[in-house]
């Protein structure tokens, strides 16, 4: 049951947004309403007139069908014309064709009414561990609060006419290694519903049959929107198996979108940074424990703790703490090797034995093994020689290599994950078959990875993406031939200049896509985070879909993007994605940039803001007049006065410098709305202890970039 667009914008989301009670945050969108089979927002004799003339195939004549399908059997017919014509008399009334608070008014499974389920799990379950039981536990749920049907969980066998059973498959088995730690079948025969899955997989499709069938949709974490439906039937014969291309799946925010359950699981999302997730009931999570990256500062510090203290926790809080962003070993000093050995095998003692909340696992489980973040490397005589056939990389590979060995020793089998940021293809060093290296991308944001885009074009960083490709491309044989791992740390994020953003959207779904395709890469990390001012909410919900689905086409990925500005701004979406299709293009236009260091001067074309700045803010200030609810409203006025702070920059020298005193009169309004929603509203302008801050009044004399960022830095000229 895949909902389209057109579907979903039927009525107003005034009428829609009602809530049924269940979970906080939940919310129905009331596409139709029974009797209500042209839209006017009443049921009448006019209806019921349309009603008549559909059956009779009068040309023109069309219906709600939800609306007008009485008893609820996927079709309007003359018995559903008769009971139409008896609520219209007064003789019935629609409640009685309706279940009070129920989005979902019949669903069925192989046409058996969901009633007649009872969920089965097998016989020995542990409810504290079993990933079916707690599949059965979120189907149970999502049916209640969508069809007012509480169906029991049961063990072994049905306790009812007909039965949804979660099949715990030994991952070992044939068919568990056919379907790996996240893969599902389910597949209904002979009106039974059957789902298997190993470690995850039960959780997973359990949460595909509860978008898919019953309408829900996971889409911020602090809410989640249900479509009403007459009807939904997950039919007889349906043999539906998903194995996600991508072994390792996570995508990090900074900013709140709540807890796995409600956001990160229905995502298929499987990162081990999802801490306080690691119970074996939600599958026992894949990738690196304890610390996410640059670990090395904190084995460091575990390792020169004091050998006496009471505690493994207590020798680390004591140790020496290294500046991450400025320290770095020594690759070739066997003093400093020892060091973060013992520090990597004390905290894993530390978390698995001390904290016993980690299971450790070869078939998903890694430690890091990472350098601290930054570039700064020891620059020794035998360092030096090491490098000057292995580069940096060949560093960190020389020193994980034999960390991963020595691991071995005490924690059989056990990965190790390191982060790479140079890419330099070494000679001789080549990584583990259990290590897994984590390609950190730091080439240009504005061009699509794999396109050949950026050409002989440089950013500020005097980077680019040919050279990246080129290192992708190379790693990815490199760890094809030994075995290791591939992984990429992708960085769309807006870690600075709050205001603007980045007008990268397309680049999320086009990269993670050519990346899977074209360079052996196993697993994603989507550093999202920033604030929600600028679709970063929208970003990291892109991220998640396309993750779990790098086969998506652009036309699935518009339509998901449309969908999400729908269920997350209002009826002005269409609105919202011609503005973002132009904040595209006005990025395209601008060269290659680095997202997460570039000023919006290099990451937009001022001139195409300047140019177009009218025809897009009058595209938001469209989505506003369509907002319904105050969140909404509150949303989209965000977008407009963060778009001010821009166009206003852009235009500044023909609105308040020009001749025109409409125009200056206009610019000086903006001006001061935008001012004061942002100073009102307390929002976060940059992210680090730079002295960038909101003015303390207001001015017209400068643009804003300059009143609230400063100068550009060196070598760039301001516009115009």
């Amino acid at each position: 049951m895949r909902r389209t667009l057109s579907l979903v914008l039927l009525i107003s989301m005034l009428a829609g947004m009602l809530s049924i009670g269940a979970a906080a945050g939940m919310v129905v969108d009331d596409t139709f309403t029974l009797g209500d089979v042209n839209g006017d927002g009443v049921a009448d004799p006019t209806d019921a007139l349309e009603v008549a003339r559909y059956l009779a195939d009068v040309e023109g004549a069309s219906v709600i069908r939800d609306a007008a399908d009485m008893d609820a059997d996927g079709q309007v017919s003359a018995y559903d014309a008769l009971q139409f014509k008896m609520c219209i008399a007064g003789a019935k009334n629609w409640s009685d064709y309706e279940t009070e608070g129920a989005a979902l008014y019949r669903f069925t499974i192989g046409g058996n009414s969901i009633d007649t389920y009872s969920l089965v799990v097998p016989a020995d379950t542990d409810p504290k561990t079993s990933n079916a039981y707690y599949a059965a536990e979120m189907m149970q749920k999502y049916v209640k609060e969508a069809t007012g049907s509480a169906l029991q969980i049961v063990y072994g066998e049905k306790t009812t006419e007909n039965g949804i059973y979660f099949h715990a498959i030994d991952e070992l088995s044939e068919q568990g290694l056919k379907l790996g730690l996240d893969g599902y079948i389910y597949e209904v025969a002979d009106g039974q519903l059957h789902i298997y899955g190993t470690r995850r997989g039960n959780m997973y499709a359990a949460y595909e049959i509860i978008e898919e069938y019953i309408g829900y949709r996971f889409f911020s974490g602090k809410q989640t929107l249900l479509y009403k439906n007459r009807t939904s039937d997950i039919p007889e014969g349906i043999y539906t198996k998903e194995v996600p291309p991508l072994f390792f799946r996570y995508c990090m925010q900074t900013f709140d979108v709540s807890g796995a359950e409600d956001y990160f699981f229905p995502r298929k999302l499987n990162g081990s940074q999802l801490y306080g997730y690691t119970e074996e009931r939600f599958g026992t999570l894949t990738g690196p424990h304890f610390i996410n990256a640059h670990s090395f500062g904190w084995y460091y510090r575990m390792a020169t703790g004091p050998e006496d203290a009471p505690t493994l926790n207590e020798r680390y809080k004591q140790g020496v703490q290294k500046d991450e962003y400025s320290w770095q070993p020594c690759f070739t000093s066997e003093d400093d090797y020892n060091k973060m050995f013992t520090g990597l095998y004390l905290c894993i003692k530390m978390i698995t034995e001390e904290w016993a909340n980690n299971v450790l696992r070869r078939e998903s489980s890694s430690m890091s093994f990472s350098i601290c973040d930054n570039i700064k490397f020891c620059k020794c005589a035998d360092c030096a020689t090491l490098y000057s056939t292995n580069g940096y990389a060949g560093g960190s590979i020389y020193i994980a290599n034999r960390a991963v060995e020595d691991i071995q020793q005490y924690y059989p089998d056990l990965k190790l994950y390191l982060i790479l940021y140079d890419h330099t293809i070494p000679q001789d060093i080549f990584p583990h078959e259990d290590l897994i290296i984590m390609f950190c991308h730091n080439g240009c944001n504005n061009h699509v990875i794999g396109s050949g885009g950026c050409g002989d074009n440089l950013t500020q960083l005097n980077y680019s993406n040919k050279y990246e490709e080129a290192a992708l491309q190379a790693w990815g044989d490199i760890c094809a031939q030994t075995g290791a791992e591939l992984w990429l740390w992708y960085y769309p994020v807006t870690c600075h200049y709050y205001l603007v953003g980045c007008p990268n959207i397309y680049n999320i779904w086009a990269d993670i896509v050519n990346v899977v395709e074209m360079y052996n890469v196993t697993g994603i990390y989507y550093e999202g985070g920033g604030r929600t001012y600028n679709f970063e909410a929208l970003k990291a919900y892109i991220a998640s879909r396309v993750i779990v689905d790098p086969d998506m086409t652009e036309e699935e990925f518009v339509e998901i993007v449309k969908e999400y500005l729908y269920m997350y701004y209002g009826e002005g979406n269409e609105e919202l994605f011609d503005f973002i299709v132009m904040q595209n293009e006005a990025g395209d236009r601008a060269g290659c940039f680095v997202n997460n260091y570039d000023r919006p001067r290099q990451m937009y074309d001022y001139v195409y803001i300047d140019e177009h700045y009218e025809e897009m803010r009058a595209l938001l200030v469209a989505a506003l007049e369509k907002a319904q609810t105050d969140e909404q409203r509150d949303r989209v006025e965000t977008l407009i006065a963060c778009f001010d702070f821009l166009g206003l920059t852009c235009v500044h020298h023909r609105y308040y410098k020009g001749n025109d005193e409409v125009l200056r009169s206009l610019y000086m309004e903006r001006y001061d709305a935008m001012y004061n929603y942002i100073k009102n509203n307390d929002m976060v302008i940059f992210s680090n202890d730079e002295p960038y801050s909101i003015p303390g009044s207001i001015s017209y004399k400068e643009d804003p970039m300059f009143q609230f960022y400063g100068e550009e830095r060196n070598g760039v000229t301001r516009y115009p």
